[in-house]
């Protein structure tokens, strides 16, 4: 059994990694456009010869350089030209072997090489008229070489071998290898403000400590909480440009938009009249982060320029006199500088492209208003923060 096993070993090996044709000494020249699946079945009839006649060189030409097979027993038989020793020695002279073969299963593959597991029957006719046959499994693992041409990394026969679990060294997922060798990557992201916190917020506190309702104050059921209105930001809002430093360091410039809001507050008088404080805001950042990177997640930090336009109004509706209403109208630009907080994971969906979701927070010095005629000047929160999707690509 364990001959007629190994005769099936080179009978399978007969079945060539690659497309051949015969060039003038005979012997075959790969194919290198083929696929790996495709290539793991072809050319079993030009090999066929080989192993029949004994043939070693170029059965050993088959196996990469530092290839080996584990026998059924747990042999293992290391190198090309040993292995080819090895099976020419088990084969019966005049003995003719006829296999068939086929996949279990799909293709295992990764990034220049593929594991499959066979079933095999075989049948060996010696020149004595007798003969016996057998069945079994195996697994093949296929590796191309700096050249191209696939080879075979090493046979296994005993199950535990068979179905062991690849290491990500020795047959690396596409995702995998990507992650580990992009060096430049773009992402535009959609990314809607979070309206919790931020200068909306901040400046509600700062109109319900002085008083000021919103602007149902004056009607039957009031609202005491000044109204607060976001909008989100059209897309892109945030686009940024990575670095791939280090196997595990990313290094990050990005720009982006900060959503636009509004926030009011309005008062009575005991005279009737109305009065009414509006803010605008909007804005734009500019950051640099230094991530660390592992299994597609990135957390990072780093030091974020904000550019940030204000509006204020300070608005009176006269009752008592019955005049016209009067307005004071403040703008004004600030910097800031501040720290910046990420979270972002990345997915492949192509070759080069992913998709990334990311959350992130930024952080200020409070920003302090304008005074106006009926409001004086206020501590305001400038931080901000976001959360949304985007689509990247690797170059």
């Amino acid at each position: 059994m364990r001959r007629l096993s190994c005769a099936i070993v080179a009978v399978l090996i007969a079945c060539g990694p690659a497309t051949r044709t015969a060039d003038r000494t005979g012997a075959p020249s790969p194919d290198k456009r083929v696929s790996i699946d495709r290539a793991t079945w072809q050319t079993r009839a030009a090999f066929d010869a080989a192993v029949r006649t004994g043939d070693t060189a170029r059965i050993a030409g088959l196996f990469a350089p530092d290839a080996f097979l584990i026998a059924p027993s747990g042999d293992s038989i290391r190198g090309p030209d040993a292995i080819a020793r090895y099976l020419a020695q088990q084969a019966p002279a005049g003995a003719l072997v006829s296999v068939s073969f086929g996949r279990e299963g799909s293709l295992e593959a990764c990034v220049g090489a593929a594991r499959e597991q066979l079933t095999y029957s075989a049948r060996l006719s010696r020149s004595d008229g007798t003969s016996s046959t057998a069945a079994g499994r195996l697994s093949v693992f296929w590796q191309r070489d700096a050249t191209g041409e696939l080879k075979v990394a090493w046979i296994a026969f005993p199950k535990s071998q068979m179905k062991r679990r690849l290491s990500p060294a020795e047959c690396p997922s596409v995702a995998d290898s990507v992650r580990r060798s992009w060096r430049w990557a773009a992402t535009a992201f959609v990314a809607p403000g979070l309206p919790a916190g931020g200068p909306a917020a901040s400046f509600e506190n700062v109109l319900r400590g002085r008083g000021w309702v919103d602007q149902d104050c004056c009607r039957a059921i009031p609202r005491y909480t000044p109204a607060s209105q976001w909008s989100f930001v059209v897309p892109p809002s945030l686009v940024a440009i990575q670095y791939h430093a280090r196997p595990h360091v990313v290094t990050e410039l990005a720009a982006g938009r900060l959503p636009k809001g509004t926030t009011m507050g309005a008062q009575e008088y005991p005279n009737r009249d109305y009065a009414q404080i509006r803010l605008w805001y909007s804005g734009a950042f500019v950051e640099a982060l230094v991530s660390y990177e592992r299994w597609g997640i990135q957390v990072g930090a780093g030091p974020v320029v904000q550019f940030a336009h204000w509006r204020l109004r300070d608005s009176l509706i006269p009752y008592s006199t019955g005049g016209y209403p009067t307005y004071t109208n403040i703008t004004w630009s600030r910097a800031a500088i501040g720290v910046v907080g990420d979270v972002r994971y990345h997915r492949l969906v192509g070759t080069r492209t992913f998709l990334a979701l990311r959350t992130q927070l930024r952080r200020f010095p409070k920003a302090r208003t304008l005074a106006t005629p009926r409001f004086p000047a206020a501590a305001v929160d400038q931080g901000s923060s976001m959360v949304g999707a985007g689509f990247g690509v690797i170059f």
